[in-house]
């Protein structure tokens, strides 16, 4: 896929997103967009742009501006605009919209679709107390309101890459860039990824942590402005450039850790413990027997969906190492069965007793037996290395090799093995 083809695509993407993002879009070339009713100009969104999913949880929601702000709404195609200052509500009734000023003054309703658009470049939606840059489109969402925040894609990563990466020193920045660009790719990687939804991003680790415009800062929006328009390929296709917090030593087959397809960019690549400053490089969670057996029977309850017992754990034991060093299967042999757990899936399974809301760091681990004089099995710990799946890049390990004067192309083509980089805009 050649680079004028890729920008091809974005702009035919764009025409299928709805009349806001339509109205609000810039081109190419940067030219600014008049605002609506041809007033001073507003807000405008630049190319290419993604749509988050914020929240789909709620009947009615509050929203506004830093200053004034368009209220675009829909109904059966027919557009009408409003203005205002002051908060609104947005209600969903019946399976539609409708748009509540102060007092309980109803502005509009029945409507499919309500956009927030702040006017004035410099002014940003707000939603909870929290500040987004871009538009916020509102569409029913059977009893709910779904919120979407489109936005620029450099925008976008502005509040991704700190809640992803930590707060960083100046000499750390090249990590810094080898995220943004990790992030912008895997973000123009997954645009429409949600074939039949109104967004292409969840703002959780479902796909990338998106915080919006308070966790913005001057160190990351340096490394972000530095790198823009940069993404990975491998053989004229985005690399799916997978990250995680710690590998531990060494990173690893995509095939290994998932049921996935192997992919030649996301395979095992030793760092050389950069990562060796991270508090999970190595880590221990032990566990009595009735605790580790309490949490298999946790998990294989919800699993099937019916209370069930396993009997007293009698071993647990390894069956198989990834190429970078992960479990491929766990063996839980008790006085009834033998439960077989697999791959990442055994994170979920095991846990942790230091803090049982959360899984085990990794599947990087050894099992230690301890038995009573009889030969009865009365604790198990597991000692392990790094935190997250592994595949992909090694975010403490970038950060490490940051320290060592490494930059951030450097960084990238380590761990993504024979990707190269590419200015795409």
């Amino acid at each position: 896929m050649r680079i004028a083809s890729t920008l091809s695509k974005i702009v035919r993407y764009t025409g299928r997103l709805g009349t806001a993002v339509l109205l609000m879009a810039l081109v190419w070339s940067c030219a600014t967009v008049p605002g609506l009713k041809e007033e001073a100009t507003g807000t405008f969104i630049r190319i290419p742009f993604v749509r988050v999913l914020l929240d789909e949880s709620r009947a009615e929601v509050t929203v506004s501006a830093e200053a004034s702000f368009a209220i675009e709404c829909l109904q059966k195609g027919e557009q009408t605009v409003f203005y205002s200052s002051k908060p609104v509500e947005v209600k969903n009734r019946r399976g539609l919209l409708a748009v509540v000023g102060e007092g309980g003054n109803e502005i509009k309703w029945g409507l499919d679709e309500v956009n927030i658009i702040p006017r004035g470049n410099r002014n940003r939606v707000i939603l909870d107390q929290a500040r987004y840059r871009g538009i916020l489109k509102m569409l029913p969402s059977s009893q709910t309101v779904q919120l979407v925040n489109v936005v620029y894609i450099e925008d976008y990563l502005r509040g991704v890459v700190p809640p992803e990466i930590g707060d960083r020193a100046e000499d750390e920045i090249e990590a810094v860039k080898a995220q943004a660009v990790a992030a912008r790719t895997y973000a123009m990687a997954h645009l429409q990824q949600y074939l039949y939804e109104a967004y292409d991003m969840k703002s959780s680790i479902v796909d990338q942590v998106y915080q919006g415009v308070r966790v913005e800062n001057k160190l990351v929006n340096k490394a972000i402005d530095a790198t823009a328009g940069t993404v990975l390929f491998h053989e004229d296709k985005y690399v799916n450039a997978y990250y995680h917090s710690t590998c531990g030593g060494m990173t690893d087959d995509i095939a290994a850790v998932w049921d996935r397809q192997e992919v030649a960019y996301l395979t095992a690549v030793a760092d050389d413990s950069a990562c060796s400053w991270s508090k999970y490089f190595r880590w221990r969670e032990n566990f009595t027997e009735s605790q580790l057996r309490g949490r298999v029977e946790q998990y294989l309850s919800s699993d099937r969906g019916r209370d069930l017992r396993i009997g007293r754990i009698r071993d647990v034991q390894i069956s198989g190492q990834t190429p970078g060093g992960r479990v491929v299967k766990l063996l839980v042999i008790t006085e009834h069965d033998v439960y077989r757990f697999h791959k990442d899936r055994i994170r979920w399974v095991i846990g942790r007793t230091s803090n049982p809301d959360l899984i085990l760091p990794s599947d990087r681990f050894q099992v230690m037996i301890d038995r009573d004089g009889e030969g009865n099995l009365q604790a198990v710990t597991f000692s392990g290395s790094g935190y997250g799946h592994g595949v992909g890049m090694c975010q403490c390990g970038a950060i490490g090799l940051a320290r060592q004067g490494w930059t951030y192309d450097q960084i990238l083509v380590h761990y993504y093995v024979g990707a190269e980089l590419r200015k795409l805009y």
